[in-house]
């Protein structure tokens, strides 16, 4: 099929969503990127960033250095900034998809268009999939490269929530791009403190922890587990939030390490786990945050668990006043950071991806890649670790084959090979 062929979908479903968000009155048009150029016009004009309001309720919520990015934005007539935003949304959502899949792009990129997050993207103009884009290109794109880490940290110093992947990095052996990450946030917030030394001191000492300054966070549109327990007025749901999601996040980024695949389908494993844990323990998690979950349906999933994550992601069923439905999203947000490390049992038969050296072959059974995951030796051939190897696992080896004869089926998990490269 030729590629124009493949994209079309996905090329029309972008001009047709672009085209509704600019259409929209300019009063009511990507409204949060009309907070973003009206707050840097006022910090440009002298005025404290932190003060400014659009219509008297919707202020700037980032850090400093987000304003100090976004300044150029004082200058850009509406309607040519309008225009040129809505393009990048939609070139962010295609190149988003190209790093998951390159052969399925299309198809990622048309449910990636349809889903509720990217779709609330366009409308209110957010800058959340660009970091997304930025956090993906890091992971999957950068992973060999020793500037693995500076897309994370400069997508943190932007907005908080990407900090969650610092940890990632972390627990999945990256420690130099962890540290990377880490000095490239704390650089970025220097920097914004020798130019806005005033808002700075604000927004850190004051207004990132005035919650309630982020809008109506007890609104469906608000699917974290804080907000849940808010909407379902549970007595002292500070507390039992932060415990619930403390538990969530530590179980969901220790089991990233769970059974593997190839090395790109265990990244981008990765990459969801911490995203769902991210809608989960956020304070806030707006359906523009949530675009991770939808990433799930590229993951070597059985059928029936892909329709699921597609048909919450892509229908409005927030809307629908019904307890499971009205929390759908942050269900799938548990579900994925609790289960999806372990989830190449739910994979159809020979779909868990291509074998790489110290992968899993993906015809074993559920139960055998959970003792391979745990360190377990369910066949002789797996009895040997390290570099060298162990006499069981020499005499395991199969004696060199006659030329020109098929090759021998696979006897067995091939041995860990050590640590993920840092």
């Amino acid at each position: 099929m030729r590629a124009t062929t493949r994209w079309a979908p996905a090329l029309t479903v972008a001009v047709v969503a672009g085209a509704v968000a600019l259409s929209r009155p300019e009063a009511g048009r990507l409204t949060d990127l009309q907070v973003y150029a009206g707050a840097v016009d006022t910090l440009r004009h002298g005025g404290d960033l932190y003060d400014y309001t659009r219509n008297g309720n919707a202020p700037f919520t980032y850090p400093p250095f987000a304003a100090l990015l976004l300044l150029p934005l004082a200058w850009l007539p509406a309607f040519p900034l309008h225009l040129a935003w809505t393009v990048g949304v939609a070139a962010a959502a295609i190149a988003l998809a190209l790093l998951v899949d390159r052969r399925r792009a299309p198809l990622i990129a048309t449910a990636l268009l349809l889903s509720a997050p990217v779709s609330s993207t366009f409308k209110y103009g957010q800058i959340s999939l660009l970091l997304a884009l930025l956090v993906a290109a890091d992971v999957l794109a950068l992973r060999r490269s020793r500037r693995q880490g500076v897309l994370i940290g400069l997508a943190a110093a932007v907005k908080l929530t990407p900090l969650i992947f610092i940890p990632m990095l972390w627990l999945t052996g990256r420690r130099r791009a962890a540290g990377i990450a880490t000095a490239t946030f704390l650089t970025c917030a220097a920097l914004a403190a020798a130019v806005l030394p005033q808002e700075s001191l604000r927004y850190w000492l004051t207004e990132m922890h005035n919650v309630p300054r982020l809008g109506a966070i007890t609104s469906v549109g608000n699917q974290s587990l804080d907000g849940a327990l808010m909407r379902l007025d549970v007595p002292h749901h500070a507390t039992v939030a932060l415990l619930l999601a403390g538990a969530v996040a530590a179980v969901a980024l220790r089991r990233t390490a769970g059974p593997r695949t190839d090395e790109h389908t265990d990244l981008l494993r990765c990459l969801i786990v911490t995203g769902a844990a991210a809608v989960v323990l956020s304070p806030v998690s707006w359906t523009h945050h949530q675009v991770w979950l939808v990433l799930a349906a590229a993951l070597p999933l059985a059928p029936g668990i892909r329709i699921g994550v597609l048909a919450i992601m892509l229908l409005p069923v927030t809307a629908i006043d019904w307890l499971p439905l009205r929390e759908s999203r942050l269900l799938l947000a548990v579900a994925l950071a609790l289960f999806l490390p372990w989830a190449t049992r739910w994979a159809p038969p020979g779909n868990t991806g291509r074998q790489q050296p110290g992968g899993l072959p993906g015809s074993r059974t559920w139960w055998q890649r959970v003792a391979y995951a745990s360190g377990g030796t369910p066949c002789p051939a797996t009895s040997a670790t390290g570099s060298s190897g162990s006499s069981a696992a020499r005499s395991s080896r199969p004696s060199p084959r006659p030329a020109g004869s098929p090759p021998a089926p696979p006897t067995g998990f091939a041995p860990r090979t050590g640590a993920a490269p840092s």
